[in-house]
Formats: structure tokens, sequence, C-alpha cells
């Protein structure tokens, strides 16, 4: 599964709502119960008044409350003033699921999956994946189609896997829509169809999902399809450079530096972005012979780029580099 670590951590500003919006209409008086004697912790919490709100939420967790037990799971998922400690908070996210809460149940299933609090179990991963998303948790029905398209800890069913997917993608899922176009883009799980792949981007790339966005780009920029498209790939590239997908930072500086070789207007701009984006990349790139790529163009540039553009430039490629996105 894409981003293992960061699976299942469930980043919520207002739980009230979160609640309201995913728990089946069967549950909502047991939310309404639940929801007035938490509102103090809710507004410490809200203040960030860590150590206070963690104390009030507590005592509510410890007499059956389930919104409470899905908060204090946060709290050591998060790391909200504390040590992060996903031990402890899958402890609490066993105790929202037993108390019918869905995202505590998808939050469960990863769990299992990531052998946290118990040992890992595929199969046990797959049936809190799928309780989950009968309660109306669309990614979830995905991570469980994902079970059963690579067979681990259930049986292979590539049919039903494809369907869950497909299913949790039409919910609006964007981490099924993601997972989709990569999979027919490869044809990792079943038959490569490019087209398939081509309109499931069409509705995911956005800062939301950079790895769509980049894989968007290649469609253009190499043709895949459809005629070759520079600007529509130099847009789809910065989208998921600007999110942090490294993966993206040479391809935007490299076509960028083409682009200015043959263009007749707006050099300026593209001479700069080429720089901007061939820097990041030298300075950030996991791999170093990205990083040996973006230093050799940038030697290039710099025989056309005046040396007084650098200090600017430069203030832009720090920024970046401290935003925490993606």
């Amino acid at each position: 599964m894409n981003n293992k670590k960061k699976q299942g951590r469930l980043y919520i500003g207002f739980i009230f709502i979160f609640f309201t919006m995913l728990v089946k209409p069967c549950f909502s008086s047991g939310i309404d119960d639940w929801a007035a004697p938490i509102q103090d912790a809710q507004q410490l919490l809200d203040k960030k008044q860590y150590s206070a709100s963690l104390i009030a939420f507590k005592r509510q967790a410890d007499i059956g409350n389930g919104m409470a037990q899905f908060s204090m799971a946060l709290f050591y998922d998060l790391g909200w003033g504390i040590a992060i400690n996903r031990v402890i908070a899958c402890q609490w996210f066993q105790k929202a699921a037993l108390n019918n809460i869905p995202v505590a149940m998808q939050a469960l299933g990863q769990c299992y999956y990531e052998g946290l609090k118990v040992k890992k179990d595929q199969a046990l991963a797959y049936h809190w994946f799928m309780r989950a998303f009968e309660q109306g948790v669309a990614d979830a029905g995905c991570q469980a189609g994902e079970l059963l398209l690579s067979g681990k800890g259930v049986n292979l069913d590539i049919n039903s896997g494809e369907q869950l997917c497909l299913e949790a993608a039409m919910q609006g899922s964007i981490k099924a829509q993601a997972n989709l176009a990569q999979w027919y883009f490869s044809g990792q799980y079943f038959a490569r169809d490019y087209q398939q792949a081509f309109n499931w981007l069409q509705q995911v790339s956005s800062d939301k999902s950079p790895s769509s966005a980049f894989l968007l780009a290649q469609f253009y920029d190499q043709g895949i399809g459809m005629n070759v498209d520079q600007n529509k790939a130099l847009h789809w590239y910065e989208v998921a450079a600007s999110a942090q997908y490294h993966q993206a930072y040479i391809p935007t500086a490299l076509l960028y530096w083409q682009v200015f070789s043959t263009a007749k207007q707006h050099k300026d701009v593209l001479l700069a972005k080429s720089y901007l984006w061939a820097k990041v990349s030298a300075s950030s790139a996991p791999l170093s012979k990205d990083r040996k790529v973006a230093e050799q163009l940038l030697t290039q540039i710099m025989q056309y780029m005046p040396v007084t553009w650098q200090d600017e430039l430069n203030k832009k490629v720090l920024l970046h580099l401290s935003e925490n996105k993606y």
C-alpha cells in the first residue's frame, strides 16, 4: 500500500462534525450521547491545551465514550502534545472500533496490516477495512481491495479487488482513484489500460495526490495515447513538484529548460523556473543520480542566467524546502 506510514493517520480539526459525517444514522443517538460530555475537552483541544484536553478525553474514554476513545487514539497517533506512540494509538482505535466508530475500524485495520499492538494479521486487516467501508469510509474499500488483488492474508481475487476499488473511487476516495490510475498505467494487478488510467487521473490529479499529477504530466510529456502537449505537461509536473513530490523536480526543471531553449517569449520566466526546480532537486533529491543531473543542469543554466537573480530564487527554494506538504 502506498504511504504505509501515513495510512490510518486521520487529520481532523473538528471531531463533532467529523463523526456526524462518518457515522451511520443507526448510531446517531450514541453520537449525541457521546458529544455533549466531551465538549469541554474539544474546546481545550481547539485551543491546543493538549495536557488538559487529554485528561478530559481520557475521563470519558474510560467510561466507554466512543468519540473520546477515538480522540485518545489521535493524540497518540498524531502526537498532540505527547510523543507519537502507534502501539497505544492502536489500543484506543480498537476500543473505538468495537464501539462502532467507522473511521476507527479503518485505523484498526491498518494496525493489523502494519503489525502494531498485535501480530501482523492481513485477514483481520481485511475484516476491519470491510467493516469500515460498509459504514461509509470510502478509502477503506480500496485498502480491502488491494489485499484481494495481492492475495496478502486472503484468497487472491482480482475481480472482487478491482470492483471494491472501483466502488471506493466512485464514492470519491482520492486514494482509490490514484491507485486505480497507477495500476491501470503499470499493469500491476490487471491488464494495462492507458485510457482507464487517464480517465481516473483526470478526476484525481491535484495537490491532494501529487503522484497522480506527476503521472498525468507523463501522459502529456510523452504523448501516451495523445499528442505531446508541453504546456499541460509543465502544469502537472509543477503541481506535483510544488507538493514536494521529489520525482517531479528534475523532469520539471528539464522541461522548463527545454522550452526555454526554443521559446521566443517569456524566456526569463522559463529560465528562472528551470533554475528553481533544478536547485530544489540538487538540494533535496533522495537519489544521487537526480542530484547529479540537477548540478549539471544548473551549470548550463548559469551560463544564461544573471547572477543577480540567485538570491531571490534561492529564497524561494528555501521556502519550498521548509514547507511540509508531502
